[in-house]
């Protein structure tokens, strides 16, 4: 391969050199447009939060503590009461 490139006059290896440089500038412009039109997109998707963020662990366990059946809450009993 070495050879075959010694062999071409310098004008020719130029414009290879430049050929090769060109088409890799515009693969690069392309991954670079493909990854702005991307994000852009992904940013639209995305609706920001508006008012106060609320824990959602605090969240789940009202909600766990409203589902509950009221037959798991503890009943007095006249027989364990202090006389």
């Amino acid at each position: 391969m070495e050879e075959r490139w010694q062999k071409l006059s310098a004008r020719k290896q130029k414009k290879f050199v430049i050929l090769f440089f060109a088409g890799y500038l515009l693969l690069t412009g392309g991954v670079v447009m493909t990854v702005w039109y991307d994000a852009k997109n992904e940013t639209r998707k995305h609706n920001p939060v508006e008012g106060h963020i609320r824990n959602p662990v605090l969240r789940q366990q009202q909600e766990d503590s409203e589902l509950r059946d009221s037959s798991s809450k503890p009943i007095k009993n006249q027989d364990h009461e202090r006389q």
